[in-house]
């Protein structure tokens, strides 16, 4: 997506993150509604899981907690479980490192608290046509909107959970959410061959109590996607 004319200020920076971000905020309101949904049937109310979205800006990692909540595990395995799926913030911190460096300590904390998959990848891309001065307000603009769609359409799911009858079950639209996201992932042989991994062995381990089998089988596709990775690299 290219971004031109540079702008000429942060504050115009700002609002270009901001429109920018506007239709890939359409494309997570489905994923925040179920969210909403998911967190009502595992037991908490809307305002549970609208505060939840507040402080927990991080979809998949939300729902992989929801699920082991509603399975009644501990908040120990609930916390590690999250722990493993947001392992890729490591690198997106890595990777942002340059193009935030601007910010104060304040703002850059903020910045962490905003990070997503989205703005991550936007703000890497237009850096070197934006630059260290303009990159972090964009950066800010985007993750700002998508923060707050997140919160009101996770609310606006819960409110809808909490009014559909015990009888419609929805239990595979979690699933769903996480295929629609898998998909645009794999997009190489390690990627693939992590996802296949992963899946067998939850698939395998469906009977674990808590669903540990999820935990477990996110580990396992995590090593066997690194795996293939380092035995490609090492071939002459």
């Amino acid at each position: 997506m290219a971004v031109n004319p540079l702008p000429p200020s942060s504050q115009a920076a700002f609002w270009r993150g901001v429109l920018v971000s506007l239709p890939i905020a359409v494309g997570i309101v489905p994923f925040a509604l179920v969210t909403g949904i998911a967190g009502v049937k595992a037991g908490l109310n809307a305002v549970e899981v609208t505060a939840m979205s507040v402080l927990v800006f991080a979809g998949a990692a939300q729902l992989v907690a929801l699920q082991l909540i509603g399975a009644g595990a501990s908040i120990f395995f609930v916390w590690l479980a999250t722990l493993v799926v947001n392992l890729r913030y490591l690198m997106y911190s890595s990777a942002l490192a340059r193009p935030l460096e601007a910010l104060s300590s304040r703002m850059k904390l903020l910045a962490a608290f905003l990070m997503v998959d989205q703005n991550f990848a936007l703000a890497v891309s237009q850096y070197s046509s934006l630059g260290p001065r303009i990159t972090p307000w964009f950066y800010l603009g985007i993750g700002l909107v998508l923060w707050l769609v997140w919160v009101v359409c996770t609310y606006l799911g819960a409110l809808l959970g909490a009014r559909l009858p015990e009888a419609w079950s929805l239990d595979f639209v979690v699933p769903l959410c996480f295929l629609v996201l898998l998909v645009p992932a794999v997009q190489n042989r390690p990627s693939l061959f992590a996802a296949l991994v992963g899946g067998l062995v939850s698939t395998a381990l469906i009977g674990m109590p808590y669903r540990s089998g999820l935990f477990i089988g996110a580990v396992a596709g995590i090593w066997a996607g690194v795996w293939l990775e380092n035995r490609q690299g090492r071939r002459p």
